[in-house]
């Protein structure tokens, strides 16, 4: 399948940069960033592609991680030099079916996200003068299932900024969920947070997607999180990472916190050839 018969490039021309058709959904798509928090395109797959991105998906899966471990928003175990009951210390459990990105190979949801037209459209709608694919081996490209039960908990991303594609929305609940500017740079907001994890509901920004949307966000200053799915379908997302750094990569704590044995059993092979070298 090429790229105009997996994406909607009438509805949303990529193809045709500096096109009327593209300038305006640039604007439109900034104008959701400043109104809602996030930019959502439903139907930016084209809905008899979607039957094969999900079979491709369910196949690269059965190979997934299937994690279930405890950490915090910011990727830790916790921060002991902080009070107990700070947000910083607030544990969350975190339950899912991930596939790293050197698991999939070429396939059409990595034709989709490996098409520079819309890395060049990520890069305008966030106002990028360049804009890069992530350089993580393990973290530029996923894939993530949630099952009955299974959400996200609250957290945030390593990079500016995150694309998702929603492959196969649930049957109910799978809300994707966020609140805005909890952090920039330079200083994470605690004391919002606090109130958010004690059950304050008021600042959380809600958006309601079916399979085929694309999505932009904020993900590294926004606190974001999926409500639990319900019901036997799972939900499936793909996760496009992209940063204005052209060697974004995460930690190896990182990389096996959230990728598992595999990844571990990688790094320390590698950590051995380079001690022999």
């Amino acid at each position: 399948m090429q790229i105009d018969e997996l994406l909607d490039l009438e509805h949303y021309p990529l193809d045709r940069p500096g096109s009327d058709g593209w300038n305006e959904l640039v604007e439109v798509c900034r104008a959701m960033h400043e109104e809602g928090g996030c930019a959502n395109l439903p139907g930016f797959i084209r809905p008899d592609a979607l039957p094969a991105l999900v079979h491709e998906a369910q196949g690269l899966l059965a190979n997934g991680y299937r994690k279930s471990h405890l950490r915090t928003a910011l990727f830790n175990h916790g921060d002991p030099n902080r009070p107990q009951g700070h947000p910083a210390r607030r544990i969350f459990r975190e339950n899912s079916l991930q596939v790293a990105s050197d698991q999939i190979g070429t396939t059409l949801i990595r034709r989709i996200y490996e098409w520079q037209p819309l890395t060049d459209f990520v890069a305008a709608v966030e106002g990028c003068e360049v804009l890069y694919r992530m350089a993580d081996a393990y973290q530029a490209l996923n894939l993530i299932a949630h099952e009955n039960g299974n959400g996200l908990p609250w957290h945030f991303d390593v990079n500016d900024m995150t694309v998702t594609l929603l492959l196969q929305a649930s049957e109910a609940g799978g809300e994707f969920v966020f609140v805005p500017d909890m952090r920039n740079h330079e200083e994470t907001f605690f004391e919002p947070m606090a109130r958010l994890f004690d059950g304050d509901t008021t600042m959380i920004h809600r958006t309601d997607r079916a399979d085929g949307t694309l999505t932009l966000f904020h993900g590294h200053d926004a606190l974001h999180a999926v409500t639990p799915v319900e019901g036997k379908t799972s939900r499936i997302s793909a996760i496009l990472t992209y940063d204005e750094r052209p060697d974004c990569v995460s930690s190896e704590r990182g990389h096996v916190m959230v990728y598992g044995p595999r990844v571990e059993a990688v790094q320390r092979r590698q950590a051995a050839r380079e001690a022999d070298r």
